[in-house]
């Protein structure tokens, strides 16, 4: 197994990323708190594949360069990984921007490790898997059974259950808190679902005041994407998924109202490595919002509950662009020979499954769901409209002016026409061919005042 040290004081996300690194490239993880005390670590066990810190070690008389200075002066030829957009050139070092990308920092290792997706796909792991309890007392609940490692004789270890799946944790994992204890562990085949599930706890960050705009997408957009792995598994809203969709949709709320002009918005999701979903979610959402205060019976109340669909409306999409990370919409998607029926049918009937699922959610704001069933301008939710009617809510009318908004914007961003998707003339022009109706050209009206 490889080996890399992890250099950082931020105890839950220290546990996610080495959870992660373990789980993915097979790399077994050491963490230490300061470059200092990776220093001294690797003059007892130099056999190192890689050093991940983050830049906040930096922010001290250039800490990182004279870590290097103390790899090349040790003859350490070590990568070193660095999370988060230094504010000076850092030699020697692979720099992945965003510090809570954990794909980026995945594929990084896996370079490294000169480790293949299909290595990744077929690694071999041991029966059971070790989670750090300090993970684990995150948790209100354990996920699977966890199980306690008593050492036979060197190499030869016996487990035994101490907690039952969906138990309380607190109690039982008190006693191996206490005893200093490390690592418990969990049968080897729930260790993914495990990781997805405990992937929540990123969203807290969300919390934080320093966080940039980037950093609060990245996150949101991992958010998404966890709910959407949740409600595959059980179509229904739990109170646990509902605090981290909120918690979601507060920091897209944030973003949309910290940033200036649309133009500003699409220069952050070009360099953002968000699926198409997300990307699209969050600038439908923004527009809308433009939109609202252009309109005469706009209201605060009418942007959050929009905020909200918007979250859920295409939650059901997240595997399917997975599976098709080129599609950039739902069109691309049912006309491809390449999409399976099962895919084209989740895509017929996505709108209708999402306001279903809203209907579920813990004090759901009121039409919510139903604006989320209309939102490709059909009152059952399934399909697509040719002709957009007045039979939709006029909420619902503005999710469809600003989606096919942002889809365009999108689709000329992903050809490299930056000029074209902020031009609104252009725009204008093609939505009063699309929509004939008077009460979606008013929307129209509305959009041409906003400063793109």
């Amino acid at each position: 197994m490889s080996q890399a040290i992890l250099i950082s004081n931020n105890q839950v996300i220290n546990s996610l990323y080495e959870v992660n690194l373990r789980a993915y490239v097979g790399t077994n993880v050491t963490i230490k708190n300061s470059l200092k005390s990776a220093a001294k670590l690797l003059e007892q066990s130099p056999n190192i594949d890689a050093i991940i810190c983050f830049n906040e070690l930096n922010s001290k008389e250039n800490a990182i360069d004279k870590f290097h200075e103390f790899l090349k002066e040790n003859q350490l030829q070590i990568p070193v990984i660095v999370l988060g957009e230094p504010g000076v050139a850092l030699a020697n070092s692979i720099i992945i921007k965003n510090k809570y990308d954990i794909q980026s920092l995945l594929k990084s290792m896996a370079k490294i490790l000169e480790v293949t997706a299909k290595d990744m796909a077929e690694l071999e792991v041991p029966n059971f898997f070790p989670i750090p309890i300090k993970l684990l007392s995150e948790l209100k609940q354990s996920h699977c059974d966890i199980y306690f490692r008593n050492t036979k004789e060197e190499f030869d270890f016996e487990y035994f259950k101490i907690i039952e799946k969906e138990s309380d944790v607190a109690g039982t994992l008190k006693k191996y808190l206490d005893e200093g204890m490390e690592h418990l562990y969990i049968e080897a085949n729930e260790r993914l679902k495990f990781i997805n599930k405990t992937s929540g706890l990123i969203v807290n960050e969300l919390g934080r005041n320093d966080l940039t705009k980037e950093e609060k997408i990245e996150i949101t957009s991992q958010g998404m994407g966890i709910v959407a792995a949740e409600i595959f598994e059980n179509p229904e809203v739990s109170e646990a998924v509902a605090e981290i969709s909120l918690a979601c949709i507060e920091s897209i709320n944030q973003v949309v109202k910290e940033v200036p002009r649309t133009k500003n918005l699409l220069a952050m999701l070009v360099t953002n490595q968000s699926s198409f979903i997300y990307k699209h979610g969050i600038l439908t959402t923004y527009i809308s919002s433009e939109i609202i205060k252009n309109i005469s019976w706009g209201s605060k109340e009418q942007t959050e509950k929009i905020s909200f669909a918007l979250f859920f409306h295409d939650i059901y999409l997240v595997p399917v662009y997975n599976k098709y990370p080129d599609a950039i919409s739902e069109e691309d998607l049912l006309f491809r020979d390449d999409v399976s029926k099962e895919d084209k049918e989740t895509v017929l009937d996505h709108a209708k499954m999402a306001g279903q699922l809203v209907k579920t959610f813990p004090r759901c704001p009121m039409g919510a769901d139903m604006i989320v069933t209309q939102h490709h301008g059909m009152t059952s939710g399934q399909g697509f409209a040719v002709s957009f009617k007045d039979d939709v809510s006029p909420l619902s009318k503005i999710i469809i002016i600003a989606e096919d908004i942002a889809t365009g914007m999108l689709q000329n961003l992903k050809d490299g026409d930056r000029k074209a998707a902020l031009n609104k003339e252009a725009i204008i022009k093609r939505l009063e061919e699309k929509y004939k109706n008077h009460t979606y050209r008013k929307i129209v009206e509305a959009f041409n005042d906003v400063t793109l």
